[in-house]
């Protein structure tokens, strides 16, 4: 049985994130024997999803933790190099009102009607999708107000010169977001 002490999701991650799933208690029995299964769960019931890229997500990460602000779970996508962020469900008329629609490659927003693959709650060592704030800990959801004010101010560090779709740091000019 996994325990909370472990590097991975505690129980009351595991049981929130499994609920998510088509068959919570397949979910859990899989996590049992192979706790680096990936899994999917529907968006939309309990938690939407904002996507970044990952250079945007780590940096806004950065920005709500400097400002002491409760962060929800966030997945790690390596391969595609994108962060997923959790959010309440239903709060996409909140974030599309704060930010602006999703022009280009800003971020991209899972719903109703979505879904979003989910890491075991221990992923195998160099598996390419893993949790960087595991739920359970607290908030299981970030504030999508909170959320997108750090979204738009880690954008707006953004030197003028580099453009949208270029990886921090910027390979003209090497310059990184400050938070």
């Amino acid at each position: 049985m996994l325990q909370e002490h472990d590097a991975g999701v505690n129980q009351a991650g595991i049981a929130w994130i499994s609920a998510a799933t088509r068959d919570p208690r397949d979910t859990r029995y899989t996590w049992l024997t192979n706790p680096g299964a990936r899994r999917a769960a529907d968006t939309g019931r309990l938690f939407d999803a904002v996507v970044l890229r990952a250079d945007l997500g780590a940096a806004v990460l950065e920005l709500l933790t400097a400002a002491a602000e409760p962060t929800g779970a966030v997945i790690a996508e390596g391969h595609a190099g994108k962060w997923a962020y959790l959010v309440g469900p239903g709060s996409a008329d909140a974030w599309l009102h704060a930010v602006g629609p999703p022009a280009g490659t800003r971020y991209h927003y899972v719903g109703h009607g979505g879904c979003l693959t989910l890491p075991g709650p221990r992923p195998h060592p160099g598996s390419s999708m893993t949790w960087i704030v595991r739920p359970g800990l607290g908030t299981n959801l970030t504030c999508v107000t909170s959320l997108a004010g750090s979204f738009l101010a880690a954008e707006a560090r953004r030197p003028r010169h580099c453009a949208p779709e270029a990886r921090w740091p910027c390979p003209a000019c090497r310059l990184r977001p400050v938070p």
